[in-house]
């Protein structure tokens, strides 16, 4: 029979032994089951933060855009632009007006092909602020589409007037629908009343759902 110090020797060198070879590989291949359930619903979580940062950041040049119209009491372009070949997070010399990409530019005057310019008020085309999707999105897709979003359009610009209105003489952007080219992801709506006030929703809620969110 073991003295008082011996048994307490046995349970010490028992709690440290740590684990067994079974014991370990039983413990990692509940980890990786554990991932391997999480990980599907991780990456689309992932998606979907690009999504609403795409829409955020549009949404906030949009309002950005209409601000700068009411306080110089000028018209303001809001463009969506191509981004350099390859490198969504740069807006070079190469930009073009886009119906499918989710950086911008505000400025006063078009900026196609001069979006490497830093903002100036003076130097064309006069950019106040630009934002290439790259940040923070760099898989996000933008589709524009009608004012009732019920179809696609073609419109890439929106004109805000002195009062923040749409301009009448520019086709202005009035919906835009963003998704992820990576596969599933929250869908998200920004939409442009006739007074230039900015709303971001979620198509996808169920139809007459009480949900704010909702289209």
């Amino acid at each position: 029979m073991l003295s008082g110090t011996a048994a307490s020797d046995a349970r010490m060198a028992a709690r440290q032994r740590g684990l067994t070879l079974i014991e370990m590989l039983v413990t990692v291949t509940l980890l990786g089951l554990l991932l391997l359930a999480v990980a599907p619903s991780a990456a689309e979580w992932m998606r979907s933060t690009e999504v609403r940062n795409a829409a955020e950041s549009i949404a906030a040049g949009l309002q950005k855009a209409r601000a700068e119209a009411v306080r110089r009491n000028q018209p303001v372009l809001f463009s969506l632009v191509s981004h350099a070949s390859g490198n969504p997070g740069l807006l070079d010399a190469t930009c073009a007006l886009s119906s499918s990409s989710a950086s911008w530019v505000v400025s006063l005057d078009s900026p196609q092909g001069s979006c490497h310019q830093a903002p100036s008020e003076t130097v064309a085309p006069r950019i106040l602020e630009k934002h290439a999707q790259g940040e923070g999105a760099p898989r996000a897709q933008v589709a524009v589409r009608s004012a009732d979003c019920a179809s696609t359009a073609s419109t890439r610009q929106v004109k805000f007037d002195a009062l923040g209105r749409p301009a009448a003489d520019v086709a202005a952007l009035r919906c835009l629908e963003i998704t992820h080219a990576g596969g599933t992801a929250t869908r998200m709506r920004l939409r442009i009343d006739g007074g230039g006030g900015v709303r971001s929703c979620l198509p996808d809620l169920p139809a007459g759902s009480d949900d704010p969110r909702a289209c």
